[in-house]
């Protein structure tokens, strides 16, 4: 099985050793690693090169000569383009790149680079929080030799190698020969990783009923909310009503149930399942019963998607009172 994966992994990375031959070759040619600024409605500003450069960094960190004079220049380069990026990007973040690019240039000891480290400290809430040039420990870093197939399925996921990600996976599954609530929710994690619903259907089954055998009401009820809200993403209302039905009288006897983050998810999972019904089904006549009550002193702790939702449904529904009452507590809160 290990020669599988590494075998895998070797596959997976040799193109970025030729990423990085171009950069050090006659014809170098910097235009797929440099900052490349792109927007998008869903992520606003961002680096289109930020996964190339990560590519590059990995292939030289993983290389016997990474330290050799010849790749200093380089680095230099990509450490001053992914500040750039960690400066301007719409989520901030911190991202992977900036670790291995510090980390190799730091071993040139060139007192000039200093001011670089200081940058990347301050590019953006997140590194100034979290990053710490003089604490970047290898340990953490992903190396090609020392890589188990867990460290491969996080790689393959952040260089967005979809590919590869899935076959890593899979690796993965055959090798749980018993499955539990720890690697159930890990593979809850590596289907939504790899776009697969059915897959993270499956897992999120099979946890929830594990937690339900235990009579772990509150951990049952949280994992059937997600199963609840997969089967709504997925189109499957019908089974996301049944879910509900098990929920609900669980989760109702929790004290101020609506007033937490679960709470208001299955709120909003109601809403959703009500919409697609119609307000004359039974479906949503019996799940307006249980939430109707609840929105009013709900509404203060929702987002304001959550809220919108509140207000369609109070209008869908015909409750005007309930539908006014929420309006003004928007008034309130602007």
């Amino acid at each position: 099985m290990e020669t599988n994966y590494r075998k895998l992994l070797d596959q997976m990375i040799a193109p970025y050793d030729e990423m990085l031959q171009i950069l050090i070759s006659d014809h170098v040619d910097f235009s797929k690693v440099d900052y490349l600024e792109q927007h998008s409605e869903e992520y606003g500003k961002s680096d289109a090169n930020y996964t190339n450069r990560l590519k590059v960094l990995l292939a030289m960190y993983n290389r016997e000569d990474r330290d050799s004079p010849h790749y200093e220049p380089i680095v230099r380069r990509l450490l001053v383009n992914e500040i750039i990026d960690r400066e301007t990007n719409s989520f901030q973040g911190i991202g992977d790149a900036l670790y291995y690019a510090v980390f190799l240039l730091q071993k040139y000891e060139r007192e000039q680079d200093q001011v670089l480290f200081q940058q990347a400290k301050k590019a953006n809430f997140d590194t100034y929080a979290g990053f710490d040039p003089a604490l970047i420990l290898e340990t953490y870093l992903f190396s090609k030799d020392t890589a188990d197939l867990e460290d491969c399925i996080n790689i393959a996921s952040e260089l967005g190698e979809d590919v590869y990600l899935s076959l890593f996976i899979d690796l993965w599954i055959r090798e749980q020969t018993d499955w539990n609530k720890e690697n159930l929710r890990t593979l809850v994690y590596h289907e939504r990783w790899r776009n697969q619903a059915e897959g993270e259907i499956e897992a999120l089954k099979k946890l929830a009923e594990m937690e339900k055998t235990e009579g772990n009401h509150h951990n049952y009820c949280s994992t059937a909310s997600n199963l609840a809200e997969k089967f709504i993403e997925t189109g499957r209302l019908n089974e996301a009503w049944e879910t509900m039905g098990t929920i609900i009288p669980l989760i109702t006897k929790e004290e101020e149930w609506f007033l937490y983050g679960l709470g208001r998810n299955i709120i909003t999972a109601c809403i959703h399942i009500i919409l697609h019904f119609g307000a004359e089904s039974r479906q949503a006549t019996s799940l307006w019963q249980t939430i109707k009550g609840i929105l009013q002193p709900a509404a203060n702790n929702m987002g304001t998607n959550q809220y919108q939702l509140a207000v369609s449904a109070s209008k869908f529904m015909g409750d005007t009172e309930l539908e006014q009452k929420l309006l003004r507590i928007r008034k309130q809160r602007q």
